[in-house]
């Protein structure tokens, strides 16, 4: 991997001078932190999963504008659809995960790989996802993909199997001429073969039910998904707002909600590129793990104060490179456990030398995250800690501030009209369509009605109503009967 990667990231350097770029490249980390190129080549797993850690960090800063505590981050683009939990704007994080999972979401099914990353649940749906019947008769989608080339039926290159993109395609909610801007008109004639090849026929279905029954399996995964996520996290997925993003997740942002339960959905600005645009929002970072093992009732605050110095050297190096006189952020934790048990969990340290008699007060700061997580303690049994974490970041580029009164209310004219299928009633109906461009800070639209861009195009489904909010977000509520 190290030679591939090696190559890769020297003939992009050489490309970018090539073509005129002087300033500096950075790589995301799957942590959520920017790297150089030096660092990247010496640790290249460190940028497994990298582009969703971009889009987890970009879900926060929507979190940050709309001040939102407690966020499901739902990325979907053309292969799969990632989940990740963000609790006081923070990314839910882990220094271990897996890559390759082979059976769906289901945990241990993958390749375990112990690096710094921002924690989520991957499956395989997206846009491109493959959609078929399986030998019991049910429709299934994915892990397979169209992927790019040949893509979706849809896309007149080649690909005649039929897609999730597709189905979108035939109950309305992707308009076939104005797909991309207009650039790439779809064939929904292609598009309604293979889903009546495939879906319809092998199960004596009519082609707009095969659609969504294929859409509904897909949001029914992906809700589980979350699920599933949030309750191996000890958390719960309901209560959040949904922050939507990537190039499919729009699409099937309400109806995912409407399955778990959530009240409020976010759309922001280039939701389409929402990862690339985290990548822009990231800091100059990067995390170190060292393990010591360390008995707390036998502590040595000379051992533990040596390995952190070191680790602290080692990361300000590293993040030098890229922020030489930047004021430095510098955050510690240790992964401890009761001895004889199996799994760690993580502690938060403070940020300055130890002493001997610190081994009480990390017992205490491991019982009270202990309590937190499990309601309980277990007295008379030793504590020890194993790994030690340090993080070392540049403050990350300033927000920006939107007006301190809300927009006033008001409410738009359709740009047109479009027969969309309505899950709840069973048939089409004609709904409004707006260009989400014509639309200012307090633009209120009730469903069911399609929002259209460029990259995406934002479903409001009859349970919610949207309003575009002063950083021009789409925000879907729902109204309450």
């Amino acid at each position: 991997m190290q030679p591939l990667i090696g190559r890769y990231i020297t003939n992009l350097e050489a490309g970018l001078r090539r073509e005129g770029f002087s300033c500096p490249l950075f790589l995301m980390l799957s942590g959520g932190g920017l790297t150089t190129p030096d660092t990247a080549i010496r640790f290249p797993v460190r940028l497994v999963e990298s582009g969703p850690a971009g889009g987890a960090i970009f879900a926060a800063e929507i979190a940050r504008h709309c001040r939102l505590d407690k966020v499901l981050s739902f990325d979907m683009g053309g292969t799969t659809a990632k989940i990740c939990l963000i609790d006081d704007l923070k990314p839910q994080t882990n220094r271990a995960f897996e890559v390759a999972r082979v059976y769906r979401f289901k945990k241990g099914s993958g390749l375990p790989l112990r690096i710094p990353v921002i924690e989520k649940v991957e499956i395989g749906a997206g846009g491109g996802s493959i959609a078929r019947v399986d030998r019991l008769r049910r429709i299934t989608v994915g892990p397979d993909s169209a992927g790019a080339h040949p893509g979706p039926a849809a896309y007149g290159r080649g690909g005649t199997a039929p897609t999730v993109t597709d189905s979108d395609l035939i109950l309305g909610r992707i308009d076939p001429s104005g797909f991309s801007g207009g650039r790439m008109p779809l064939d929904r004639a292609a598009a309604a073969a293979a889903l009546q090849r495939d879906v319809a026929e092998p199960l004596a279905l009519t082609l707009e039910l095969a659609a969504l029954g294929v859409s509904e399996l897909v949001d029914e995964n992906m809700a589980n998904a979350a699920r599933v996520h949030a309750i191996e996290s000890g958390k719960d997925a309901r209560g959040r707002t949904l922050v939507a993003f990537g190039g499919a997740a729009p699409l099937h942002a309400a109806r995912l909600a409407e399955k778990l339960g959530l009240d409020e959905v976010v759309v922001p600005s280039y939701a389409g590129v929402g990862s690339a645009v985290g990548f822009l929002r990231a800091p100059i970072a990067y995390e170190i793990v060292r393990s010591q093992l360390q008995r707390l009732d036998a502590f040595n605050a000379d051992q533990a104060n040596a390995l952190l110095a070191a680790m602290r050297a080692e990361a300000e190096a590293i993040v030098r490179r890229g922020a030489p006189t930047a004021p430095l952020v510098e955050t510690r934790s240790a992964f401890m456990r009761y001895r004889g048990q199996g799994h760690e969990i993580t502690v938060p340290l403070p940020v300055r030398d130890f002493y001997a008699k610190d081994g009480a007060q990390l017992r205490l700061a491991f019982e009270d995250a202990y309590r937190r997580l499990y309601h309980r303690t277990i007295p008379g049994v030793e504590v020890e800690a194993l790994s030690w974490v340090l993080s070392l970041s540049a403050p990350p580029p300033a927000e920006a501030t939107a007006p301190a009164t809300a927009p006033p209310a008001y409410r738009p004219a359709p740009a047109r009209l479009r027969p969309v299928f309505d899950a709840e009633t069973g048939a089409f109906a004609e709904v409004a369509i707006y260009e989400r461009r014509e639309l200012g800070p307090g633009a209120v639209i009730p469903g069911p009605a399609v929002i259209v861009e460029d990259e995406t195009s934002t479903v409001v489904t009859r349970q919610f109503a949207a309003r575009i909010n002063a950083y021009g977000y789409i925000v879907l509520r729902r109204i309450q009967n």
